[in-house]
């Protein structure tokens, strides 16, 4: 025995006592030895330990005995010696009933537990595929939301450049060159005034961009004073338009300017100047 490994079936037998005295005390010898084996003698003490706290005790039918003492050829003695007699027999044989049972049920314990363990193995699959395809479909509704969003925008500048060229072709409107306010500034663009669609359009291109809190913010002069029309932002590309819709009550513009102003708009005009914007087309002839 000190050479060989116990097995799993004399590790359950060890656990509830129900080896041969020889056999028993081989075992012990190896257990002093191999602690790989003690660990396996644990795990059958753990379950032997579990299985008799889950079993209630019931007390056996009285046939049982008549039958239990027959099979095991007990002759029914006089009252003195059937007494001690029975009560010999009747432990014997309920040791090795109890043995059994105990044997039967570590057996059927272990076959349970391992398979909650194969059932936890497989829900937790299931689980991680669950998640798994929750974390695809949220990842495809997010791609999906992007490209609606991209779409949107690309819907929306095709109808601005229809609007656009429909203002160019107009015998009312109004075309400004923008003028950078810094002599080194490699920026350009245009103002374009729709009269008749009471629309605005500020076109640029090699704009820097602003840092986080500033915007440029677009600003007509109509009989002397300052209207804001809107804010916007040059993309990464230096490329910026803008489109408003004239305020009520202005026919026309003297000049426009466009400021840095502070992020989300000023009421007032009070940043610095980027652009001038001359309506030059009044002084033609």
């Amino acid at each position: 025995m000190t050479g060989e490994h116990i097995t799993q079936e004399q590790a359950d037998e060890f656990a509830i006592g129900s080896l041969e005295p020889a056999s028993e005390h081989a075992v012990t010898v190896h257990l002093a030895e191999c602690p790989a084996c003690r660990e396996i003698v644990r795990d059958s003490e753990r379950l032997a330990a579990r299985f008799a706290m889950s079993s209630p005790l019931k007390r056996p039918p009285s046939h049982l005995k008549d039958r239990v003492l027959a099979a095991a050829g007990i002759r029914r003695p006089g009252p003195l010696r059937r007494v001690a007699g029975y009560a010999r027999a009747a432990a014997g044989i309920a040791a090795v009933f109890v043995a059994v049972a105990a044997f039967t049920g570590m057996v059927w314990m272990r076959g349970e537990m391992s398979s909650l363990r194969d059932d936890d193995e497989r829900l937790q699959r299931k689980i991680d595929e669950a998640l798994s395809q929750e974390v695809e479909i949220a990842a495809l509704t997010r791609k999906l939301d992007d490209q609606e969003k991209e779409a949107a925008r690309l819907a929306d500048a095709a109808t601005g450049d229809q609007d656009l060229i429909v203002a160019l072709l107009s015998n009312n409107t109004r075309i400004a060159d923008v003028v950078p306010a810094a002599e080194d500034s490699t920026s350009i663009g245009r103002l374009v005034w729709d009269g008749d669609q009471k629309r605005v359009w500020f076109v640029a291109s090699d704009l820097p961009q602003r840092p986080a809190g500033e915007t440029y913010q677009l600003w007509v002069n109509s009989g002397g004073k300052y209207y804001s029309l809107g804010t916007f932002a040059a993309d990464p590309d230096g490329f910026a338009r803008h489109q408003t819709i004239v305020p009520e009550g202005i026919t026309s513009y003297d000049t426009a300017v466009v400021t840095i102003e502070r992020a989300g708009g000023s009421p007032i005009r009070q940043g610095p100047t980027v652009f001038l914007v001359y309506d030059l087309s009044r002084l033609k002839d």
